[in-house]
């Protein structure tokens, strides 16, 4: 098959593509995404903000496997003792952005009243 000039211009236009992001907590490109401490790792918002989420990816190859629930914090100092124990923290910058939560994940939407861009919900 022979592409056209059309069809060539339109392959190439990056333009017309555009990454929208997902509201499904198991998606990869959810939109609550706070952090990734390790590869296949992530601490994540809940939809309702009510909790902070630890998911772990099921497989190790890129693009395989789904976001698994390892555990479920209200508190950020609960989520920081799990991440702790599973030696998420190694990371100075991991650590930072933990601290840098608020207390409670319900207090979220407080915490993005002071975000440099609150309305796409910047953590």
């Amino acid at each position: 098959m022979v592409m056209s000039d059309r069809d060539k211009k339109q392959c190439c236009d990056t333009h017309s593509l555009f990454v929208q992001p997902a509201f499904r907590e198991r998606d990869d490109l959810y939109n609550r995404v706070i952090v990734k401490p390790k590869d296949r790792w992530r601490i994540i918002l809940c939809r309702h903000a009510l909790q902070f989420i630890l998911q772990k990816r099921s497989a190790k190859t890129p693009n395989a496997g789904v976001w698994v629930g390892k555990s479920y914090c209200t508190t950020r100092d609960s989520l920081i003792g799990v991440c702790s124990h599973l030696g998420l923290l190694s990371d100075a910058n991991t650590e930072a952005v933990l601290h840098a939560l608020p207390e409670k994940a319900s207090d979220t939407k407080l915490f993005h009243q002071f975000s440099t861009n609150p309305t796409t919900g910047d953590i």
